[in-house]
């Protein structure tokens, strides 16, 4: 057991850890993967709330708050895993220190137990943050008070969950990484299509939530029911409902094939890391005459081929440029509705302030430079200005943002019927919005850069570069909404633009000579 906790403790370090130091000769800062737990807690918070208390609404009259539990548990497992799976192919097979650790005496079982219990407690976050608001709510609600029983029974569920949730995620993780190994081309496809898929269900529910909640008004029963083929997830629910039974069958339910991956997988861990990273010999080899494309058309190739081959990038620095485009097309669905909702209240601060939202979330040039990794050398060693890197990386950003913006604000405009000039100033003051964001994020990650990640998730999801150059823009959003309420509209339009002009000038300024110390 004591090599299980060693390993343990190095597997979670190697989740939740970056190291943020630069310069050689100082000791390097450890920053903490805390900050992105605390995101989740609070999302998952925020969520179960929210939904929550509207299915509460419909269900306490007709007797059925079970169904609560059930939904929340799907949302539970289906968070987890969008939040782990791909952490599994880079963690769990995929790691740089695997060699290292499979060259020590301890079996592979064990260092697979001790992969699967690092994302096991990653998944225990959404599942506590999700199940726990919950079930507090309709403790609160139904007026069961302190009931010890019905709390140790969702303790239970709560703590049980994650199993089934890391058994799926190393399952779907596996075969990623196995697809990802034997597929020359397209080898991120499988994970593209996941996300995507699990887009599509998001997007079907959020825009159907109220007929969603009269349908199971009206078919409770029916609709339990027909979620058999969520079981354990109905055992689950009946269990923190009452009944002991279902919480003894959703425990095997959960331990069991946790159980099965970790004693199957560990017995091969060894072949599974070596397969995972083979490639086969290329016999298809052609002389043929190169393309002289210039600096910079190189330049946006190569950041365009690491932003579209690297699923982890796309998704993560990429969802919110995607949600622009559909806000812009389900305002025009919704436009009827859009337009009765800008009658009582101000519609272009609105619209602003939900493309804005999406802007900040889009941080491409964050993580660009520490993605580099150890092929960095070979970026400065290029006859290359320091200069044309950085402006290649901000204006790829650029490239996707700007049409992003356009599409967007055109369809927010004629969906609200907002006059010309009102159109105008929104889709001209989010374009400054953007180059901010872009300009801020180089700044981002030049200051805290991390050229030896152990993969590219601790890069794009936990580094100091990639949450502070989604949150800061979130901030000064923020700040713009208070001046256009207290102050003028032309007074938040200024703000924008004098943090854009700001960010570029400092990035014109001092980029170069960042770029230069790394």
């Amino acid at each position: 057991m004591k090599h299980f906790w060693v390993l343990l403790k190095v597997s979670v370090k190697s989740m939740l850890l970056t190291s943020t130091g630069r310069d050689k000769g100082k000791r390097k800062r450890a920053a903490s993967g805390m900050r992105m737990a605390l995101l989740m807690a609070f999302l998952g918070v925020y969520l179960s709330g929210l939904y929550s208390n509207m299915l509460l609404d419909v269900l306490i009259p007709i007797r059925m708050e079970v169904l609560l539990f059930i939904y929340m548990g799907i949302g539970a497992l289906v968070g987890g895993l969008l939040y782990t799976v791909f952490a599994v192919k880079g963690v769990v097979f995929g790691g740089k220190d695997n060699d290292l650790l499979l060259a020590l005496p301890v079996s592979s079982t064990v260092l697979m137990a001790s992969r699967m219990a690092a994302i096991y407690l990653e998944s225990l976050i959404m599942s506590f943050f999700v199940l726990v608001p919950a079930g507090v709510i309709c403790a609160v609600r139904t007026g069961m008070g302190l009931n010890v029983s019905f709390f140790l029974r969702l303790l239970l569920a709560t703590l049980l969950l994650p199993l089934l949730d890391t058994a799926l995620s190393v399952l779907i993780g596996a075969l990623l990484a196995f697809a990802s190994a034997r597929v020359t081309r397209g080898r991120n496809w499988g994970q593209n299509i996941f996300m995507a898929l699990f887009l599509i269900v998001v997007f079907y529910f959020s825009f159907n939530l109220q007929g969603i909640l009269n349908n199971l008004a009206l078919h409770a029963d029916s609709i339990k029911e027909g979620l058999r083929w969520a079981m354990p997830l109905v055992w689950m629910a009946d269990g923190i409902m009452g009944s002991w039974q279902a919480v003894g069958l959703f425990a095997l339910c959960c331990v069991i094939p946790c159980a099965v991956v970790t004693a199957g997988l560990g017995r091969c861990y060894r072949w599974a890391v070596t397969a995972f990273h083979a490639r086969s010999a290329r016999s298809d080899y052609k002389l043929t005459g190169q393309r002289s494309a210039g600096q910079t058309k190189a330049l946006l190739a190569k950041e365009k081929r690491r932003f579209f081959g690297t699923p982890g990038y796309l998704w993560n620095a990429g969802l919110g440029l995607m949600l622009l485009l559909v806000m812009g097309v389900a305002a025009i669905v919704k436009r009827e509705a859009l337009r009765e909702l800008s009658a009582v209240m101000p519609a272009l601060p609105v619209a602003a302030a939900a493309m804005g939202f999406c802007l900040s979330t889009c941080i491409i040039t964050a993580p660009s430079v520490s993605l580099e990794g150890r092929c960095f050398w070979i970026l400065r060693e290029a006859p290359l200005a320091a200069e044309r890197i950085i402006g290649v990386k901000i204006a790829f950003q650029l490239l996707l943002a700007v049409p992003c913006v356009l599409i967007s604000g055109g369809c927010l405009a004629f969906a609200l019927s907002l006059p010309l000039w009102q159109g105008i100033v929104l889709i001209v003051t989010m374009i400054l919005f953007a180059v901010g964001c872009a300009c801020f994020g180089m700044l981002m990650g030049l200051c805290f850069p991390k050229l030896d990640a152990a993969n590219e998730t601790l890069v794009i999801k936990q580094s100091m570069a990639s949450v502070l150059a989604m949150f800061i823009p979130m901030a000064a959003l923020g700040a713009a909404g208070l001046l256009y309420a207290f102050v003028h509209m032309w007074a938040a339009v200024a703000l924008v633009a004098v943090l854009a002009v700001a960010c570029a000038v400092v990035v014109k300024q001092r980029g170069a000579g960042m770029l230069e110390r790394l």
